[in-house]
């Protein structure tokens, strides 16, 4: 009963020591301040002296709340414009308690035949608003691991071959309005312009499947055809990737198996209603 007693009272007087302190609950309310401020302009992302001034304390103390911040995946700094975003943590908490998780499971088998099939990497990226969110990234057996994407991380319609089919897909004047909402963030993803996007939008759809070129340079390409749900509205897409030379040599072959998985899901999914 002593140590009982003994281990109470150490309990409540670490418990005064905390609050009158504050330090521990001062710092978890600047983070969340952070969080929220982050939240509120995750479109365009927050700048450090954006953090100060919102918080109204030093910048030294905001930067080292902000790095943990990133450390723990909770924010994500742009490399180039020094902006921060909400981190994977939260797309990541999403994906297993989103809507989209059972569609993903509707997608599974099919996503593990087609990788099986193409020996490459294939992923299913969602639409999220004016973004496209991945939600499964499935390697293949080729013995080349091509990650483009991470599984949880969402990027604006029309960057990646997922996001470009999506985009393609959807009618005017919805698309416009989503590029030109997006126009100030493709810069942020291979120095995209607007031009280009229109450009690859309208390609796209003359082909009937997306190619995404963008990384070509680093010797890795991206083909993708979009997945439609009852009423033919764009909500996904199914993209392979690869190194540019096994995607040139299969274009055909690779589309005509992509067309055929997107098909496949969009029967399922009519079944379900």
């Amino acid at each position: 009963m002593k140590n009982q007693s003994k281990s109470a009272s150490n309990d409540l007087q670490e418990k005064d020591d905390w609050q009158k302190n504050g330090t521990g609950t001062q710092a978890i309310d600047r983070a969340t301040t952070i969080l929220r401020k982050v939240v509120s302009e995750q479109r365009n992302g927050i700048s450090l002296a954006e953090m100060v001034s919102h918080l109204n304390v030093s910048r030294p103390t905001v930067y080292r709340i902000a790095s943990c911040l990133e450390r723990q995946g909770f924010l994500y700094r742009d490399f180039e414009s020094k902006q921060y975003f909400l981190g994977d943590f939260f797309a990541n908490l999403s994906v297993g308690t989103s809507p989209h998780a059972s569609l993903r499971k509707i997608c599974s088998e099919t996503i593990r035949q087609l990788a099986l099939d193409v020996e490459d990497t294939v992923y299913l990226i969602v639409r999220i608003g004016d973004d496209g969110r991945c939600i499964v990234c499935q390697e293949g057996s080729s013995g080349v691991r091509i990650v483009t994407i991470d599984v949880g991380t969402q990027r604006p319609l029309g960057v990646g071959a997922g996001g470009l089919a999506i985009l393609s897909a959807i009618e005017n004047p919805e698309r416009n309005e989503i590029i030109l909402s997006n126009v100030h963030r493709y810069g942020l993803f291979g120095n995209l312009t607007e031009r280009q996007i229109r450009h690859a939008v309208t390609m796209t759809r003359r082909r009937q499947f997306a190619i995404n070129s963008v990384q070509a340079t680093l010797g890795v390409k991206s083909i993708a055809q979009v997945i439609r749900n009852l009423g033919g509205e764009p909500i996904a897409a199914l993209s392979i990737s690869s190194v540019t030379h096994r995607i040139n040599g299969r274009v055909n072959m690779l589309s005509q198996k992509l067309s055929e998985s997107a098909r496949k899901i969009e029967h399922i999914l009519a079944a379900t209603h």
